[in-house]
């Protein structure tokens, strides 16, 4: 019989990676300055950083401590329909609706992990040398 994941980690490891991405997001934010003059561009940056973050601590964290979920995970394409690029996730089901619901979070983390470093570094140079 396979292991299942330990349900009470995962979400205090969501918890936590939400903590520290929104942590992120308002020290980013307080660091360029956007509470007294606020700009477009530094706070979709911000908002990148805080989403980064987010992802980066629960996927990472959730592969260490339960790698189980990577299992699920047949498949990963990146998908062009016309100006649009999608990042689909093939996933297996495992039977059990909570382990499924585990695994389309941990799914959905790792693309928006995996979708938001290309627009970070296109909105550093922004920010860079615009």
């Amino acid at each position: 019989m396979d292991q299942k994941p330990d349900f009470k980690r995962l979400r205090l490891l969501q918890v936590g990676a939400l903590v520290a991405g929104a942590a992120v997001f308002f020290l980013a934010l307080w660091g360029m300055g956007q509470f007294a003059r606020p700009e477009l561009a530094p706070i979709i940056m911000s908002f990148a950083f805080g989403g980064i973050t987010f992802s980066g601590l629960f996927y990472f964290s959730a592969l260490l401590t339960e790698g189980s979920l990577q299992k699920y995970i047949i498949s990963d394409d990146t998908v062009i329909k016309g100006e649009r690029v999608e990042m689909v996730t093939t996933t297996a089901l495992s039977g059990d609706p909570e382990i499924d619901k585990w695994i389309g979070i941990y799914a959905f983390t790792r693309n928006l992990f995996g979708m938001s470093i290309i627009p970070l570094l296109i909105l550093g140079g922004l920010y860079l040398f615009a």
